[in-house]
């Protein structure tokens, strides 16, 4: 049973990273606005040590930029959230310059992200799904074996 556990984690991990390189992918390919930054925050983590609330953060931004005239405002600063510690957090807020460079999509300009790559995230998700993946693979094909 804890193999085939194993073996799902791992599958979904793939999956995921795939779907995220996919993403990233399209996203560096979106156009690109100029935009202004007109909120910076570090706030707790959305995503990670939630069994630690208040030992992870995350940097957080609101900027205004137009498409076509049509003005929106964002809050991605990547693809994907990520957290660090509360002065790391703050240093990756306070680097970003007041104006930046805003990819949106065209197909729905509300969608936009300042850093549309995720490569980095990508490949640790495949990694480690690659690793369940053979763990749970091994655990299983040992089950059935008997060795």
């Amino acid at each position: 049973m804890v193999a085939i556990f194993i073996l799902l984690i791992g599958g979904v991990a793939v999956v995921a990273s795939v779907t995220l390189m996919s993403a990233s992918r399209k996203a560096r390919s979106w156009p690109v606005v100029t935009g202004r930054i007109v909120e910076r925050s570090v706030g707790p983590s959305t995503t990670t040590g939630a069994s630690r609330p208040g030992r992870y953060f995350e940097p957080r931004v609101t900027y205004d930029y137009a498409v076509a005239g049509k003005p929106y405002q964002g809050h991605r600063i990547a693809m994907t959230t990520e957290a660090y510690d509360e002065a790391k957090a703050r240093r990756v807020v306070d680097e970003l310059p007041d104006s930046v460079e805003v990819h949106y999509d065209p197909s729905n300009p509300a969608d936009a992200v300042l850093q549309p790559s995720a490569i980095g995230m990508s490949i640790l998700i495949l990694a480690f799904g690659a690793i369940a993946v053979l763990v749970g693979g091994g655990m299983l094909l040992t089950s059935f074996t008997g060795k």
